[in-house]
């Protein structure tokens, strides 16, 4: 792990307390992210994530994801479920983010050359809250 990594322990009250501290130093945490979340079905928290990733961040036409797509890989039966940021109209190249997740509590783990971006810390806000429960975009 490199060590940009962020692990954080998201349960009861914790993260509230991750947000407010952020939103008090403005700083967001961009980078690769690891972070287990109080859930017991990885599929199940990808899947909402996705969902909203493709209302807010694709079909919303937000410009820090022009010219990107999001491609779920939810089947669990081969390996852990996961979505890909490509590039759009790429869907079977490299991708340039991993947003993967696994066991029970889940384990979201990011990767990926976007990682390294500044748009990193606002997907990882964006999973962070999604996977918490955050209906808005």
């Amino acid at each position: 792990m490199s060590a940009s990594a962020r692990y954080l322990r998201i349960a009861g009250g914790v993260f509230p307390a991750i947000l407010a501290l952020s939103a008090c130093t403005g700083e967001r945490i961009g980078g690769p992210l690891i972070v287990e979340i109080d859930a017991s079905n990885a599929s199940t928290v990808l899947a909402r994530v996705n969902e909203k990733a493709q209302q807010c961040w694709i079909r919303s036409g937000d410009r820090a994801f022009r010219g990107l797509a999001v491609i779920p890989e939810l089947d669990t039966r081969v390996g852990s479920p996961r979505l890909l940021i490509v590039e759009r109209g790429k869907a079977t190249g490299l991708p340039k983010m991993v947003i993967q997740a696994e066991g029970g509590p889940v384990k979201i783990t990011t990767y990926g050359p976007l990682t390294e971006a500044a748009v990193s810390a606002r997907i990882n806000d964006d999973v962070l809250a999604w996977s918490a429960g955050r209906d808005s975009c």
